[in-house]
């Protein structure tokens, strides 16, 4: 499985739920399912402080497939998610880790979306896609980028959005490591 469809399944599947358990996609109810299709599974959703945990079950092995931690950033009444952003294993590279960050339509894209870890360590990513629940910027991780995220205190996260300008939402970073150890090891490289 490539990067980007690893990237696009992780977060297609984190929205989807997150969008149907708030209730986003009421005005139009699905048809009944049959009789035979099995219930989705629902993912296992562990809390570190300000972060979390999140992975889908393989219904066939039982195993947990695309997990990552995750901060989800909502606002306003409605609570609009403004930010989902997730760091996880990257398929089939063995501990290499990737972030993806996931704001609302209507962002930018050329200048993609920006993190700043304590004012001391900032990187960044492209926009990779869009999708009707958001837009998507990936970011491959360094061993540098993810020392600078398990020893910091907080991080900043900025984009652009058409009629607004720069956002930035500060995230704490309390929980981030326990969180991040604590997802399943994926199996090393092959030759």
């Amino acid at each position: 499985m490539s990067f980007r469809r690893a990237a696009l399944a992780v977060a297609s599947a984190a929205l989807l739920a997150v969008s149907l358990s708030s209730g986003a996609m009421a005005a139009d109810p699905a048809p009944a399912a049959p009789a035979a299709a099995a219930p989705a599974a629902k993912p296992t959703i562990k809390r570190f402080e300000t972060w979390s945990t999140r992975c889908d079950e393989d219904p066939k092995t039982k195993t947990p497939t695309a997990c990552h931690a995750f901060v989800d950033v909502r606002s306003g009444e409605d609570k609009r998610q403004v930010l989902y952003l997730g760091v996880g294993y990257i398929p089939n590279k063995g501990g290499e880790l990737f972030a993806f960050a996931v704001t609302p339509l209507g962002s930018i894209l050329p200048p993609g979306v920006g993190l700043n870890v304590d004012e001391k360590e900032k990187f960044g990513g492209a926009y990779a896609f869009c999708i009707p629940m958001g837009c998507q910027a990936e970011i491959k991780l360094t061993d540098a980028q993810v020392k600078s995220l398990k020893s910091g205190k907080s991080m900043e996260i900025l984009f652009r959005l058409m009629g607004q300008g720069v956002v930035k939402i500060p995230i704490e970073l309390k929980g981030f490591s326990a969180a991040l150890n604590s997802l399943p090891k994926p199996p090393a490289k092959k030759g």
